[in-house]
């Protein structure tokens, strides 16, 4: 099958800050890497256009951050993409588009944690598929949220 272009056309891909530390102990390598598996993968992302119509999708993944972590890897990593599309995309397609522009940027940030991870100690990491759909929901149900705040805190500095 040949596969369809897409009218969105990735321009770039770019790792803006990292952080991946590597915390030994006294666990063998495959608890930890059981114990990294189950850890929570905290994505958040955000997306901005600027005046010549170029989108920037910012992704930051976070695993086994906090600061207690003492097991495995810490890994913090953001990155940005930026898209444009073809002239004829209508604007209903575009936001259609953009779920892919940041599946593409969470990819391209898997890759590189997997990449640098395999200079240390345990290896390779990569961690589990994402729900797509669902990150989605609880970023616009954040957006919702942080909405309802705003609104109340202006009502309240009003008073």
């Amino acid at each position: 099958m040949i596969a369809k272009r897409s009218k969105l056309k990735l321009l770039t891909t770019d790792v803006l800050e990292s952080s991946i530390v590597f915390h030994p102990n006294s666990l063998d390598a495959e608890e930890v890497l059981t114990k990294m598996f189950d850890a929570p993968v905290i994505i958040d992302f955000d997306i901005k256009i600027n005046e010549e119509g170029l989108y920037y999708a910012f992704v930051t993944i976070g695993i086994n951050k906090e600061e207690s972590a003492d097991f495995g890897y810490s890994i913090n990593v953001t990155g940005a993409s930026v898209f444009e599309f073809e002239d004829d995309t209508p604007d209903d397609e575009k936001q259609d588009l953009i779920s892919s522009g940041v599946n593409i940027t969470i990819t391209h940030l898997r890759g590189y944690i997997n990449a640098v991870t395999s200079y240390y100690p345990l290896g390779s990491f990569s961690f589990h598929s994402i729900d797509m759909k669902a990150l989605f929901q609880e970023k616009a149900k954040g957006r919702k949220e942080s909405s309802k705040v705003q609104k109340s805190t202006s009502w309240k500095t009003n008073d």
